[in-house]
């Protein structure tokens, strides 16, 4: 019967990635992926490898992922492929704000000014984007991952730490170059981010999916339930207003 290195505890059979009586992570030393080897195998290599892994291997990627080593490395995988989703949308943007702009408003009737303004502002929110892009990027992967690894100690599911958690959350990114394709891309990268997250979170935590699906999905929860009210309120307030006029 296999025993825990740190706490000598016997270890199911087969074993899995964490000691159920202490947490410990069994041997991290052979758990390795090709972003972590990028050196070796070059940055071109691992960025495709790691990125199709994620895409058709979700689970066995997760599980073989270190919950430690620093985190330069999965923020710069999470900026690159993020930054490659982030400007495609913005382009498909700016595209459809030229094209579609001046017949939504119906600019017909008015100056050549106003019928130019969507150009221009199309425009300028690309240039923002591509030049803040990497740094918008960034700053949202730190603010996810601690928001969500907040919620995973609400639930008592963070016994790996902040790096594990933002570790998927930078892996988890993967998702974004789904944004590259026209029109569904970003809807479909919205509900793919959420399933790789879910799994990654499992994995690395060693926890199940439900507990993680539940820490996903709260804060979209709470989204939701704050746009309702917002909306609500604004036509509580436009039906006051209308009543006031008679």
């Amino acid at each position: 019967m296999a025993l825990c290195p740190r706490c000598q505890q016997p270890l199911p059979d087969p074993p899995e990635r964490f000691c159920p009586h202490c947490g410990a992570e069994l041997a991290p030393a052979v758990r390795s992926t090709p972003w972590e080897q990028r050196d070796r195998i070059g940055l071109v290599s691992a960025l495709v490898e790691t990125t199709q892994q994620v895409f058709t291997r979700p689970t066995e990627f997760f599980r073989a992922m270190p919950v430690a080593g620093g985190l330069g490395g999965p923020l710069l995988y999470g900026v690159i492929v993020g930054y490659a989703g982030l400007v495609a949308a913005a382009i498909y943007g700016a595209i459809f704000q030229a094209v579609a702009g001046p017949r939504l408003f119906e600019l017909t009737h008015r100056s050549e000014l106003e019928k130019f303004l969507p150009y221009v502002q199309g425009g300028m929110g690309l240039v923002l984007q591509v030049v803040l892009g990497p740094l918008l990027i960034a700053a949202g992967l730190f603010i996810s991952s601690a928001i969500l690894h907040l919620l995973l100690m609400l639930f008592g599911g963070a016994p790996r730490g902040f790096e594990a958690t933002f570790r998927v959350r930078c892996y988890a990114e993967a998702a974004s170059l789904l944004r590259l394709v026209p029109f569904c891309g970003t809807p479909i990268f919205v509900i793919f981010i959420l399933v790789l997250t879910i799994v990654g979170l499992s994995e690395a935590h060693g926890i199940g999916r439900g507990r993680a699906a539940a820490v996903v999905l709260l804060p979209l929860f709470f989204l939701c339930c704050c746009c309702v009210g917002a909306i609500v309120l604004a036509v509580g307030g436009l039906a006051s207003a209308l009543g006031n006029l008679k």
